[in-house]
């Protein structure tokens, strides 16, 4: 059994004060007699240091809305009201709970946990509309997230023979491909704004902390102490790459991925007879006919395929919007079909914000995802975009310090991947590799909601046309 995988966690307050979701307002009704100070366990009433005698402002980023001190101030001099700010972060996707989630991750590297049990829709769309099923349980439940049990998270990236032969001597008959182990199904993709020399280093630091892997720009790959956790990504459209630039990225980073292009498999055998051990991987937008592409490429020869959507989760090229889910389900079943499928490592990225994100992707198909947003908000971003319109960070993330966001960037990750154990302990899975295509353990609310109820309104339909 290998060794079992731990991620050191310490605490990491915010740069920036966080806006809260409610707003405290005491009023001069207030008689400083301190009362809130006792009955709010969370701190947000304190009394001032320099005069114990009077109440400090309260500090309303620290409020859960419980009213406890609205109710028992005798003089009801507070008042409790939603916080603009707070309702004004992310958009319709990225949604200021996610926000706030991510940032209380990157703080504490603790599970968020309300106490107040879920408050959220009973379904929605994306990723919301599927639910994991704990009833498929063939085994007991695991406890891996407290270390009694072991449950591995690691996959491997890169391709597989497709049958083992041995020689007389008894050796292995077949080369053996090369893949690269990550103990997350987890990669770091490269951030959609705000870019800056901080940020990339942060996120590189915690990468080679975490022992997986970052795509960067080629033109942006350079010799560093993590450069074996780094992926150029080049164009594959672009004529000529400079021989001596790939044949160095070859020989040191861990993988190279090139862009889509319908001379791409030109390329990557280019690449292949400069070093024929590397592990290549190329880049697919998601749109129409993407799983006959992907097919194509692996007929080819292309070991890893990454699939793309947009930051939501959307197709990139494509007529009719589909889901990235939708996406994965399509390719998986396709080189399923096709015996293909153990062939070829699928990453996925676009729209993935929560950690069960991440399980529904891979319990759609996918081996491993690849997030970009997350590690932003890990960084302290507001998702205000400010940057992409020339205007200055409010957070000023060109000033991180990079150990300091490398860290924020593990207790995410430490986080995520507790919530991964709950996941697969409540399945009973001991490895994440086990999950992968097991669409038997997803409720879909749209498939379940047409299997329930279009016998009956097709029934209804039947008998008012007879009467």
């Amino acid at each position: 059994m290998p060794r079992k995988y731990n991620i050191t966690v310490l605490p990491a307050p915010p740069r920036v004060p966080p806006p809260g979701k409610y707003v405290i307002v005491r009023s001069e009704e207030c008689i400083n007699c301190g009362r809130c100070t006792h009955v709010c366990i969370y701190g947000v009433h304190q009394r001032l240091e320099k005069d114990p005698r009077c109440l400090a402002e309260p500090e309303s980023q620290r409020c859960k809305g419980c009213f406890r001190c609205v109710q028992e101030c005798p003089r009801t001099a507070l008042t409790l009201m939603d916080n603009e700010t707070y309702t004004q972060l992310g958009d319709s996707y990225w949604t200021p709970e996610i926000i706030t989630t991510t940032w209380y991750q990157a703080e504490t590297g603790k599970v968020p946990v309300s106490g107040a049990g879920y408050a959220g829709p009973f379904s929605g769309s994306g990723f919301d509309g599927m639910w994991t099923d704990m009833s498929e349980i063939v085994r007991p439940t695991r406890d891996g997230i407290h270390g009694r049990e072991y449950i591995s998270t690691s996959v491997d990236i890169g391709g597989n023979v497709r049958a083992i032969t041995f020689d007389d001597q008894g050796k292995i008959g077949v080369p053996l491909p090369r893949t690269r182990s990550v103990p997350l199904p987890i990669i770091f993709e490269r951030p959609p704004f705000g870019r800056s020399e901080p940020v990339y280093a942060a996120v590189a630091k915690a990468a080679a902390a975490l022992d997986t892997v970052m795509l960067v720009d080629a033109e942006e790959y350079c010799e560093r102490s993590y450069a074996a956790n780094l992926v150029p990504v080049f164009v594959a459209a672009e004529p000529g790459h400079a021989r001596k630039e790939l044949e160095s990225c070859l020989k040191t980073a861990p993988m190279v991925e090139f862009t889509y292009d319908r001379a791409v498999l030109k390329v990557v055998a280019d690449a292949r007879s400069i070093t024929p051990g590397s592990i290549i991987s190329v880049r697919v937008p998601s749109g129409e006919a993407v799983e006959e592409i992907v097919a194509e490429l692996v007929a080819g020869g292309v070991e890893v395929i990454h699939l793309c959507a947009d930051r939501n989760g959307r197709t990139l090229e494509s007529t009719e919007s589909r889901f990235v889910t939708d996406m994965i389900r399509t390719v998986h079943r396709y080189l399923v079909h096709l015996k293909m499928r153990d062939r070829v490592t699928l990453v996925v990225s676009g729209g993935i914000a929560l950690p069960e994100h991440v399980a529904k992707a891979v319990l759609c198909g996918a081996d491993l995802t690849a997030i970009d947003v997350p590690l932003l908000l890990a960084l302290g971003c507001q998702y205000c975009r400010d940057c992409l319109h020339g205007r200055a960070c409010p957070v000023g993330l060109k000033d991180l310090d990079p150990d300091y966001g490398a860290q924020r960037i593990v207790n995410l990750m430490a986080a995520w991947r507790n919530q991964l154990l709950e996941i697969l302990g409540a399945m009973g899975l001991r490895e994440v590799r086990r999950l992968r295509g097991e669409v038997g353990r997803a409720i879909v609310c749209e498939e379940i909601q047409k299997e329930t109820f279009d016998r009956i309104f097709v029934k209804e339909v039947f008998n008012h046309a007879k009467a």
